[in-house]
């Protein structure tokens, strides 16, 4: 631009991460210096899981892992449960191995674990999250259906 901004757009590490100097120069032939380093930051990038394609029942184990491919270190990961910041305790267990994995295990799963589990990693640059519906039938519970019989007649279980 004519006056002196520099715009650098799609940002790329390898091709604009540098030193840039800015040198200005008035009409009586004064010139100023300015020197600036430019770091690019990656944003984290989480990569999508699921619960898998088994069915689920009552008091079966499951798990899922939350891995970063992405993105500049530190990276914070943390896990929600409908949106609500999720910590261990209740059966549920968030282990960190290394700095780009968080696994969540739940042991003994129940209905109260039903739900929408949310992996959130956030660093400087940014933030990504991916979601996983937990979701099993009701086996085990009987609704039994009342009918009323008129008086002459039997009903055999």
């Amino acid at each position: 631009f004519p006056n002196g901004t520099l715009v650098i757009e799609n940002v790329e590490r390898m091709s604009d991460e540098a030193t840039y100097t800015c040198v200005a120069k008035n009409s009586q032939g004064y010139t100023a210096k300015g020197t600036l380093e430019v770091q690019v930051m990656v944003a984290p990038q989480v990569t999508p899981f699921d619960f898998g394609e088994d069915i689920l029942n009552a008091g079966d184990t499951v798990s899922l892992t939350c891995t970063v491919g992405k993105g500049d270190l530190p990276i914070k990961i943390h896990w929600q449960l409908n949106n609500q910041i999720l910590n261990s305790g209740n059966g549920v267990f968030i282990n960190r191995n290394g700095k780009r994995i968080s696994v969540l295990s739940i042991e003994n799963v129940q209905h109260e674990h039903i739900g929408n589990y949310t992996c959130i990693a956030e660093n400087d640059a940014g933030r990504s999250s991916h979601t996983a519906v937990l979701n099993f039938p009701l086996v085990g519970f009987w609704n039994p259906l009342i009918r009323l019989l008129p008086k002459a007649q039997m009903l055999r279980l």
